[in-house]
């Protein structure tokens, strides 16, 4: 199911800013404006899945979240105008701002899918298995990149309706865990792990919203990139990083949770810093590559660490809420950094996403220095 979403999540992912820039003649701040609010209704969504996900079961809450994109991609098949962009995007979540891995296009299914795994895997093998996951639910995403890059708009838009379709079918053959929670209310320790990742994943988002969903943009407005040369860019950034995430488990054994997350996420504060100020095609491009992996290195191993703190019962809402506060405050990101997409104000957003990320590394320190000693 999550390999056919990303499938069809690819496809629209790839074509969705071309629509917008080329042929409804948006400027990339508009663009940005729509992206803004299409993370903050994915964020709300997260969070109502995740508490579906332990009130309703998760079963109940896969049909809830898989229905969306299916709808969003009809709407554009339907009809492209100013009205239906923006339905599509809020309804499908296309924010980019967290398409590898969980919370881009479709996103607020993220939830259910992760808890239902978290209940069928034990500690030891959980981040193996996220790993393979995301493995494979990438791989989709990007054939679904290149199968974007080379459709026309039509023929793209109708294959992600089918796709998205038989995903939504596809959850009566899924046999789901029976976990539900008694009350609304989480527990005074399943509460502070939720807070904790709810703040992480606020700068996380923050600093994802300033960057990740212009990149495609920045290199259609400053190199003039044409579609299917920028879908074979964006479908190598996938390949590159999907295949660096498979070091996730090693790396887990080898350097520990907060280490993990520090060094990779750490990274792309230098890379990111240097962005804005190299105007050199093949530099950018370097870094374009480079970023995604960087990013989602260690998203098996914070992940299967999330999940791991808190009972099963809890999963889905503790999810929910480190995917919803870091896209909505992504949305946030997205609208501040929207003015200064501009080529002689880049700088701005690069360099504050260094700033708040390097912030975010030092509370995963802090709140979770002792996690690999447990």
């Amino acid at each position: 199911m999550r390999v056919t979403r990303s499938l069809a999540a690819g496809v629209i992912y790839i074509i969705y800013p071309y629509i917008a820039l080329k042929d409804l003649g948006l400027p990339a701040k508009e663009l940005g404006i729509i992206y803004a609010a299409a993370a903050l209704a994915t964020a709300l969504l997260s969070i109502l899945v995740g508490y579906a996900a332990d009130l309703m079961g998760r079963r109940a809450s896969l049909y809830m979240a898989s229905s969306l994109m299916v709808v969003s991609s009809l709407l554009l098949l339907l009809r492209i105008d100013i009205y239906t962009a923006v339905a599509a995007a809020i309804l499908g979540g296309i924010s980019a701002t967290g398409t590898m891995g969980a919370g881009g296009v479709g996103g607020a299914v993220a939830p259910v899918q992760t808890a239902i795994l978290a209940d069928l895997t034990s500690r030891e093998e959980r981040t193996r298995y996220i790993t393979w996951l995301n493995f494979g639910s990438t791989l989709a995403s990007t054939a679904g990149l290149f199968v974007g890059g080379i459709m026309d708009y039509e023929a793209g838009l109708a294959t992600a309706t089918v796709l998205g379709l038989a995903a939504l079918l596809s959850v009566a053959l899924l046999d789901t865990p029976e976990v539900r929670a008694r009350t609304a209310r989480m527990g005074r320790e399943g509460s502070r792990v939720a807070a904790k990742f709810s703040a992480t994943g606020i700068l996380n988002g923050l600093s994802s919203g300033l960057v990740s969903p212009f990149l495609v943009p920045i290199f259609i407005l400053l190199y003039d990139i044409p579609r299917s040369t920028m879908g074979i860019y964006s479908s190598l950034s996938s390949i590159i990083a999907v295949f660096v995430m498979l070091s996730a488990p090693a790396m887990e054994r080898k350097l520990g949770f907060v280490r993990s997350i520090a060094i990779t996420r750490g990274a792309t504060v230098v890379l990111l810093a240097l962005f804005p100020f190299i105007r050199i095609l093949y530099v950018s491009l370097a870094i374009y590559l480079a970023y995604p992996a960087l990013r989602v290195a260690a998203l098996p191993v914070q992940t299967s660490g999330m999940v791991s703190m808190v009972p099963p019962e809890e999963r889905g809402r503790t999810t929910g809420f480190n995917q919803g506060f870091r896209l909505a405050f992504a949305s946030v990101g997205t609208l501040v950094a929207s003015p200064f997409i501009d080529p002689g104000l880049l700088w701005v957003p690069f360099i504050a996403y260094s700033a708040i990320m390097s912030a975010n590394v030092a509370l995963y320190r802090r709140f979770f220095g002792d996690w690999d000693d447990r």
